[in-house]
């Protein structure tokens, strides 16, 4: 530790911050009580070496990867909020150590409650080895996810331009879910490879098998996450200086669909539809639209910018993701939706469904940026959230269920393909108008 603090003092700053005495004796404390407990319970109920290792486990990577996001996703958030963050990029650091002093600093709590639970963790080696397996599957599986989510928070929070706003930390717990539940897949995977028939994985028609399938997972996590660091680390060092190059969002994007696409490339065949490929790269693309603080002085510059390279490049965040997010919902329609079972293929207009809404959504958003709200960001959020909950609670309980493709992403399998879609398009349609008027009376202010 002291070796790192020596080549990171970031790491000094925030274990002075975050580990007092009184605070690491309590939580050792609660720890102990938490490893007693569940060890009562697992005796109470299975008597297993191997049962007491998955309940240990799980309550170790869950704390570690929902704490160590929150805390990574508002480090440079939180200090742009106190005003020290342009002081702290003075100092003689590069730009590479200050990104792994926090990224190693920030969740330094989280990682030693982690510790605090290691040892409970070690104990089914020593009085039951026939789980070293399992035990070996769910820490490289757990730390990769682990890295992997820190590593976007820490994006997140390089890219923040909401000054500290909600959005600015809402962030973190968004990202903690989708770490906690990538992370649950993991182990739900990681378990079935002890039963008689495992769970394989099969990446675009290729099936691996149990330790080629961990050490694959293994290896794309800790790819993903060493690209995550590497975008953080390069805004830290160039920060508001940089380009912002138009092809690396939707690179990303794209790039994910495939990624996620070639796990559920054989879901058709069982009759599911495979909705992760879409999802995910949308719930990139609200992230990355909600942390960039585009207003009418930004969009003033941008649409008077003389170079079509650099404005190409300066497009607003929403837009850069919301054009290759339809491209990608197309081609994902055209390869699940079309010649599917009936079933499956009324259920795939949600890839035509799911990025209307969300164009809807940005566009409101960017409405928002244009009005007098100090934070329209939670704005945004808090009359999104009322549109999308109103017209379930209204109409779920009627059972006028044909009515929801109206209002929220919803296919209903007794209306044809335009009824699904005449909703949803024409709220864009609506919103188009009035994005279009509040931008021209933004920009026309003196």
């Amino acid at each position: 530790m002291i070796q790192l603090t020596g080549l990171f003092p970031e790491i000094f700053r925030y274990r002075a911050q975050e580990t007092g005495r009184f605070k690491l004796l309590s939580s050792l404390a609660a720890a102990l009580v938490l490893c007693a407990a569940t060890g009562y319970s697992v005796a109470k109920t299975t008597a297993s070496w191997g049962s007491y290792l998955s309940a240990i486990t799980f309550i170790q990577f869950n704390m570690l990867v929902f704490y160590g996001v929150v805390c990574t996703a508002r480090c440079v958030t939180q200090e742009r909020a106190e005003r020290t963050w342009d002081f702290q990029r003075l100092t003689p650091l590069s730009s590479f150590k200050i990104a792994a002093g926090k990224f190693l600093g920030a969740p330094v709590f989280p990682w030693f409650l982690f510790a605090c639970l290691l040892p409970a963790a070690l104990l089914p080696l020593v009085f039951s080895p026939g789980v070293y397996g399992d035990f070996l599957s769910r820490y490289a599986l757990g730390l990769s996810v682990a890295l992997l989510s820190m590593a976007v928070g820490l994006l997140a929070s390089a890219y923040d331009e909401t000054g500290g706003s909600g959005m600015g930390h809402l962030s973190g717990p968004l990202i903690g879910l989708a770490g906690i539940s990538t992370l649950n897949s993991s182990f739900r995977y990681a378990d079935s490879l002890g039963r008689p028939f495992p769970m394989l994985i099969t990446f675009y028609g290729f099936q691996l098998g149990p330790v080629s399938g961990v050490l694959f997972l293994t290896a794309t996590f800790l790819g993903f996450g060493a690209w995550a660091f590497l975008g953080a680390r390069y805004r830290i060092g160039r920060d508001l200086l940089e380009r912002r190059r138009a092809w690396r969002l939707p690179a990303f994007l794209l790039f994910l669909a495939w990624y996620i696409t070639g796990f559920e490339y054989t879901a058709p065949r069982t009759g599911a539809l495979p909705l992760t490929a879409l999802v995910l790269p949308g719930l990139a693309v609200y992230i990355a639209s909600f942390l960039s603080s585009e207003r009418s002085e930004y969009w003033r510059r941008w649409l008077a910018g003389d170079s079509p390279a650099r404005r190409l490049d300066d497009s607003p965040a929403w837009l850069k993701g919301s054009v290759p997010l339809l491209c990608i919902a197309a081609v994902l329609y055209f390869i699940y939706g079309v010649g599917a079972p009936e079933a499956v293929a009324a259920q795939g207009r949600l890839y035509l469904i799911l990025p209307l809404f969300l164009l809807r959504d940005l566009m409101f958003l960017q409405w928002c940026r244009f009005s007098a709200s100090r934070r329209p960001e939670m704005m945004a959020l808090a009359y999104l959230a009322l549109v999308y909950a109103l017209p379930a609670i209204i109409l779920w309980p009627t059972r006028m269920t044909d009515f929801l493709p109206l209002f929220v992403p919803y296919a209903s399998e007794s209306l044809g393909f335009a009824a699904n879609l005449a909703g949803p398009i024409a709220q864009v349609l609506i919103m188009v108008y009035f994005l279009r008027v509040k931008i021209k009376a933004a920009l026309t202010e003196k």
